[in-house]
């Protein structure tokens, strides 16, 4: 699988993402670990591969579905997003993102949640996607509110973050804001 946006290629990871992957998370450490606990300087090549796995375990589970984002005009990667906790009862999911940090602040966020967002509603067919993001993760609320996602409440134990429950921003998603018609 594979999907284009204007300056975006966005696919599933493949073993030689390996390196790639490694790089991308371990030279972002002092921007993402603050919020993603997985990220760290000391994400290794071990690390990436486990990745990998995961992320194509979760495609044949249809628990998961995560793209990596490649930069077209350099092929560099530079983050992922994804569709994650699938509820098929309520039919929703969660919609991540990450982007590394040498490719942070030229809207590659926004490019790639905007391409996932239609993939979850015209391919998988559900109905919501939720975005939770620590309060103080200013990047992350921008890029909710340039999606126009609609601001819903601050929840306790939202999220975990190093075992820990925080409390999460929840931001949704529904087909409409998109322009999709629902039935």
């Amino acid at each position: 699988m594979e999907f284009q946006t204007d300056r975006l290629l966005l696919r599933a990871l493949k073993r030689v993402d390996v390196q790639p992957l490694q790089r991308a998370i371990s030279s972002s450490a002092d921007s993402i670990s603050p919020w993603l606990d997985w990220c760290s300087e000391g994400f290794d090549e071990l690390d990436a591969e486990a990745w990998i796995n995961r992320s194509r375990q979760g495609w044949l589970t249809g628990s998961s579905y995560e793209l990596a984002v490649f930069e077209q005009s350099s092929g560099d990667l530079v983050g992922c997003v994804y569709v994650s906790s699938i509820d098929s009862v309520a039919n929703l999911a969660n919609l991540g993102y990450w982007i590394a940090t040498e490719y942070q602040g030229r809207a590659y966020a926004l490019e790639a949640t905007e391409a996932i967002a239609s993939l979850a509603f015209s391919h998988l067919l559900l109905t919501r996607l939720e975005l939770v993001m620590d309060p103080a993760n200013t990047a992350s609320i921008r890029i909710a509110e340039k999606l126009q996602a609609t601001y819903e409440c601050r929840a306790r134990n939202r999220y975990m973050y190093n075992g820990e429950a925080k409390e999460g921003l929840v931001y949704s998603l529904v087909p409409s804001d998109l322009g999709f018609i629902t039935h």
